[in-house]
């Protein structure tokens, strides 16, 4: 074949969608165009894996060789749509000295299988083939799956400025390897002549293939298939590199600059499919990208390289390892678990080569709960309360359950481009109930993580002592302590359990104020069997991030002093951090002032005496 031949839809007696109708179909994602072509491509590249083998994407953004330009003009699109904006649009991207070609290849995946024609019976195959492009709208048909050849597809269309792209796949159809190609356009609707001169309404939607009968257009087939996309420079393919190559012409960049280009594909990748790429994903599962740019392989840092993304990491490591230790996020009415949640927090470390591009989609300090289903592609980021403290973070996790039902509900309340879970998009019902139940649950997390709701009123007009001691009960860890607003009741030492001799580990009791209005932090401890001559030392100490960070250098706002040690049975009080108990057992109270916005912890030692 020396060409490939032109076939423009002629709108069916019983109506079709028009492709102007078809273009629209994805609605106005709430992300940008480069993101939701690499959301769409990897998402229905997973959901193509063949099973046990995590599938490879190489993504590529070259200028065509002359004689590979050549070969588009002349064996490709020789022929042009006879609608005016499609024949303009074409002509000025092909007329171009140097196009550009964006390719988006995945490898051990099941490739465009099964029948060519859209009324044809599938066998055994998936119809991947006239579903990603004859059909519109087909219905999800992978398991728990990510993405589909549904709506979502009319992006890469989107993103070529000629609305045109190239397809080569390696596929199985009846059990036998088929190559084929063919390319696509999408224009809007018109009215033309066909072959016979009689006038006919089209759709807009136009292939260029094989016209194997003049009602039909086909791709072309094995060697032919081959030998087209040679000459086009796309990825060789022997007979077991099943996958598929979707050439994007004349791509829509924000820049032309290799540097803008690399930076927002690879933070793109690693953003929203990071819970594939992570070391702990399992081989048969884990995603494998590599991008090149004219030529040259650009590496991609790993997801625990690249700040936040170690936290979200180590959040999903919880839920994968330790279900039981993640949270258990439940509907009450109906009764049903949603899902697992899981956090992690740490140092704010900075941020490094793509994420420091201007306006990244990584934030400058995570505070944020990654939204997936049991896939595992996050659909979008929840953004909460971030620390009081600028140098630490937060990230979480929440995998929706896998029972059938909840999973369900929330595909189902993804839109056509799978980047939010909108409950009002599904009818009234369980399923409706599951998912605005469980977004509630997790928008309350993510503003109350970092800074835990009381159910005591602040006071207007002085610091909130019931947000500082909530947020250092949460510092010190479960068991330390109780919520503000119920301070713990002393008991008198014959009322205790029997302490062994010494003085125990201080507990946080509550918060006051003192005189001058300072935040004070109040911990207890129980003295036993004091010696003469020993004496007791507090050493506050500032926490951070649940560890123990100390107080020098960061300036008075930091600064932790002990105020008074009081022995609660006599009443006698010590200014400062030293007082000998002259004997006494019973009950030692420590006051600590403190930053109002940070958590402070106690440590006492005993020494002196005769031992």
């Amino acid at each position: 074949m020396t060409h490939m031949e032109l076939f423009s839809e002629p709108f069916a007696s019983t109506g079709n969608i028009a492709g102007e109708g078809f273009g629209n179909l994805l609605g106005r994602p709430t992300l940008g165009m480069i993101q939701t072509v690499i959301r769409e491509s990897i998402q229905n590249s997973i959901d193509a894996a063949r099973v046990g083998v995590g599938p490879s994407v190489l993504m590529r953004v070259r200028t065509l060789k002359p004689a590979e330009l050549a070969a588009l003009r002349d064996r490709v699109t020789t022929q042009l749509p006879s609608e005016c904006d499609s024949r303009d649009r074409l002509s000025k991207s092909l007329g171009k000295a140097t196009l550009r070609v964006m390719e988006i290849s995945d490898f051990s995946t099941t490739g465009l299988g099964g029948p060519l024609s859209a009324d044809e019976p599938a066998h055994e195959e998936s119809p991947d083939f006239v579903n990603f492009v004859r059909n519109v709208g087909a219905a999800r048909d992978t398991d728990q799956g990510g993405g589909t050849y549904g709506y979502g597809k009319t992006v890469f269309y989107r993103m070529s400025r000629c609305s045109t792209i190239l397809l080569d796949t390696m596929a199985t159809d009846k059990g036998n390897k088929q190559r084929r190609f063919i390319g696509c356009h999408l224009g809007t609707a018109f009215d033309g002549e066909d072959t016979e001169g009689s006038k006919r309404r089209y759709t807009g939607r136009h292939w260029w293939g094989n016209r194997s009968s003049p009602d039909t257009i086909d791709p072309l087939l094995d060697e032919f298939a081959e030998v087209m996309a040679g000459q086009l420079g796309m990825p060789p393919r022997s007979g077991e590199d099943t996958g598929t190559t979707v050439m994007i012409l004349d791509p829509l960049f924000d820049s032309d600059n290799d540097h803008d280009v690399f930076d927002e594909l690879a933070e793109t990748l690693l953003w929203n499919f990071w819970p594939r790429m992570i070391h702990s994903t399992p081989g048969a599962r884990r995603l494998r990208v590599s991008i090149e740019i004219e030529g040259k392989e650009w590496p991609l840092p790993a997801p625990e390289d690249f700040p936040p993304l170690d936290h979200f990491a180590e959040a999903l490591d919880v839920i994968h390892d330790s279900p039981a230790a993640a949270e258990e996020v439940w509907s009450r009415r109906p009764k049903a678990m949603l899902g697992h949640l899981a956090f992690s927090k740490g140092y704010r470390l900075e941020r490094t080569g793509p994420a420091t591009r201007n306006d990244p989609l990584t934030p400058k300090r995570s505070a944020h709960i990654a939204l997936m289903r049991p896939v595992e592609l996050v659909v979008r980021y929840l953004e909460g309360t971030p620390f009081p403290d600028e140098r630490f973070e937060w990230a979480g996790v929440f995998v929706c359950s896998d029972e059938q039902e909840v999973e369900e509900a929330f595909a189902r309340a993804e839109p056509p481009a799978h980047d939010d879970w909108l409950y009002e998009n599904l009818p009234r019902g369980r399923q409706k109930t599951f998912v605005k139940v469980g977004l509630e649950r997790l928008k309350r997390r993510a503003v109350d993580y970092a800074s835990p709701r009381s159910s005591v009123d602040d006071d207007d007009e002085g610091p909130s002592l019931a947000k500082t001691a909530t947020i250092l009960g949460k510092m010190l860890g479960s068991g330390e302590g109780q919520s503000p607003g119920h301070p713990r009741r002393v008991g008198t030492p014959s009322r205790r359990k029997k302490s062994p001799p010494g003085v125990s580990s201080p507990v946080f009791e509550c918060l006051e104020q003192d005189s001058e209005s300072e935040v004070c932090a109040v911990f207890s401890a129980t003295l036993s069997g004091i010696e003469p001559g020993q004496h007791v030392h507090a050493d506050p100490y500032l926490v951070m991030d649940g560890g123990q960070a100390p107080a020098v250098g960061l300036g008075q706002d930091y600064a932790v002093t002990v105020i008074d040690m009081t022995i609660a049975e006599s009443g006698r009080t010590v200014t400062g951090d030293f007082i000998n108990p002259e004997k006494v057992d019973g009950t030692l109270k420590i006051r600590v002032a403190m930053p109002p916005s940070a958590a402070v912890g106690l440590r006492l030692t005993l020494s002196g005496g005769g031992s």
